[in-house]
């Protein structure tokens, strides 16, 4: 088994972080089709932060990560239904 790294307080394996830079690439590549946006650096980091915390909570489902990330992007950055658009 290879070293561990930490990562904000919270130690994973290579193969775990593997695992999650593979759901970060997927999801981000599922928000990206669906708009771009000049916020991209902040979206990213939000991104890995939800990735991170579903990590921390002991998921290791690929699948699952990506699609709980992507649909939680999705509901925190919908613009409000009033905002006009251009």
């Amino acid at each position: 088994m290879g070293r561990k790294v930490q990562v904000s307080g919270d130690t994973y394996d290579p193969d775990t972080l593997q695992l999650l830079a593979r759901a970060f690439d997927a999801a981000w590549g599922d928000i990206m089709r669906h708009e771009a946006s000049v916020q991209a650096d902040e979206r990213r980091t939000r991104l890995a932060l939800v990735i991170l915390a579903l990590a921390r909570e002991g998921s290791r489902n690929e699948r699952e990560i990506r699609k709980f990330a992507v649909k939680y992007m999705n509901s925190t950055e919908r613009p409000p239904p009033h905002a006009a658009l251009h």
